[in-house]
């Protein structure tokens, strides 16, 4: 029997975020991870299955909407895995509260730490995935502690 070893990369901490998108009458949310690429002319980059709701909405519309993940929502970041968005309306299912919805924008859950509203700038297919470098256009900041994630566990992020 052999132990599996812990991959280097999981040393890396990273924050949960929710990528939220719509087109037409569809819409999804889904747990992702990002990457600020600059933050003075801000940019960044994300990852999304292919196969994903998630994905072909960004595809159609070219926007959605990054939210930083609240130390509150560990669980919507667990249960928001666990279901493909094109088989069950997550909003619905898990009864998410969101901020007042604005006409044609994506919704955003209540209680995040953050949104931004990104425009898709690049996509690269790689291996199932698409990496997306996306300009951000708005962003809104609830200055409640982000929450992240490192070696397989969830953390809070407080001032040392």
């Amino acid at each position: 029997m052999s132990i599996a070893k812990q991959q280097v990369s999981d040393l890396l901490p990273c924050p949960v975020v929710f990528i939220s998108t719509i087109h037409g009458e569809k819409r999804d949310i889904m747990t992702a991870t990002a990457l600020f690429v600059s933050e003075k002319e801000p940019l960044l980059t994300v990852s999304v299955a292919k196969r994903h709701l998630t994905s072909k909405l960004i595809e159609r519309s070219g926007t959605f909407t990054l939210i930083i993940a609240s130390e509150s929502q560990k669980e919507l970041a667990l249960k928001l895995g666990s279901v493909r968005g094109d088989e069950e309306d997550k909003f619905q299912l898990f009864s998410i509260k969101t901020l007042p919805a604005e006409p044609g924008k994506p919704l955003v859950p209540a209680d995040a730490s953050a949104w931004l509203s990104c425009r898709v700038i690049s996509r690269q297919d790689i291996d199932g995935y698409y990496v997306l470098l996306a300009r951000v256009l708005e962003q809104k900041d609830f200055n409640k502690p982000p929450l992240l994630w490192q070696n397989s566990s969830f953390f809070g992020l407080k001032p040392l």
